[in-house]
């Protein structure tokens, strides 16, 4: 879901979106804690080195730095990829 919704993103703002990063965590993955950055549409995605503690809670942030970025349409779009907890499978 969440190679899509950048897919979408940068096919319609690549020109408008100059820096993007985050911190990602997805279902099904256990402690693997994913990270992000690109400039313009060059987009770097890799496992981080550290993993998510114990109690840390995991949530996935991103960052757009931009012109002509609508901040509502993002975010709607990057909600269609979160899997809340209660209807998340168990690890």
């Amino acid at each position: 879901l969440f190679n899509r919704f950048m897919v979408q993103l940068l096919q319609r703002k690549k020109e408008d979106l100059y820096r993007s990063k985050g911190v990602l965590c997805f279902e099904g993955e256990g402690d693997a804690k994913y990270i992000f950055q690109g400039v313009h549409e060059q987009i770097q995605f890799e496992q981080s080195n550290t993993k998510w503690v114990e109690g840390e809670p995991r949530v996935s942030k991103v960052v757009f730095i931009g012109r002509d970025l609508d901040r509502e349409e993002i975010e709607a779009a990057f909600r269609t990829c979160i899997v809340h907890a209660q209807t998340a499978h168990p690890h």
